[in-house]
């Protein structure tokens, strides 16, 4: 058997849509606010999780995306020199260095920049 009421609701859903409102269709809009606080915690958390094992080269990967999620390309580029460090072989490491590096402003960085600034990461960790 249908379920009628599921049917109706879907169509009302997609009349909405077609309408021109896909407010009706999508519910309401998120809160930006409860957004950014939601990538503060998680950069928090990445942050805490990384004091206690500073080598964890998917949880900098992680941090330095939601860097980069954000816009903050020029922050991404330290906890991304610094992954380099521990794992120069994962690729996805150098894609998004090459993309941070780009969406900064800059055409290029040099070895010993990423140096500093791996290093400048790591000390980061160590003092909070």
């Amino acid at each position: 058997m249908t379920n009628w009421k599921a049917v109706t609701i879907s169509l009302a859903l997609a009349l909405g849509w077609i309408m021109g409102n896909p407010a009706v269709a999508l519910g309401p809009a998120p809160d930006p606010q409860a957004e950014v606080q939601m990538n503060i915690a998680r950069v928090e958390s990445l942050t805490q999780h990384l004091r206690s094992y500073p080598e964890d080269v998917s949880a900098i990967e992680d941090l330095a995306a939601l860097y980069m999620a954000n816009g903050s390309y020029d922050a991404a580029i330290a906890p991304l020199a610094r992954a380099l460090q521990l794992d120069p072989h994962r690729r996805s490491l150098w894609v998004a260095l090459d993309v941070a590096v780009i969406r900064s402003g800059r055409k290029m960085i040099t070895d010993a920049e990423l140096t500093r600034r791996a290093a400048r990461f790591k000390e980061g960790l160590a003092a909070d």
